[in-house]
């Protein structure tokens, strides 16, 4: 387990624990705000990394229904190579940045 910010909205603060069924979110403050995600219901998960290869503390994990939540953690690091191990390479991948899109969008084909 490691302490974790949910970001719905408002900011949740919480627990993250990552089993071998799934992970986990408890609030610290409201059990309804408690989330459980399957690894089957786990799409993809994006960790946000700067140009210079260092993760930065904030990463997405996106739902089968294209659903995106995001997650901030001091220990972003390892909470992205525990789900590599769970998911595996192909679904552990680096968040898109915004620069990136926009001038993907503008490219010549």
């Amino acid at each position: 387990t490691t302490e974790t910010v949910a970001y719905l909205g408002f900011p949740k603060y919480g627990q993250l624990m990552m089993g071998d069924k799934g992970m986990e979110f408890f609030s610290d403050r409201n059990v309804a705000d408690n989330m459980t995600f399957p690894w089957n219901s786990i799409l993809r998960v994006e960790g946000d990394i700067s140009r210079s290869g260092k993760v930065r503390r904030q990463f997405y994990i996106v739902l089968q229904n294209q659903v995106k939540i995001r997650f901030s953690s001091k220990n972003a690091r390892k909470i992205l190579s525990l789900f590599r191990n769970q998911l595996g390479d192909e679904r552990v991948v680096r968040a898109p940045s915004f620069l990136g899109t926009f001038t993907s969008a503008f490219k010549r084909k």
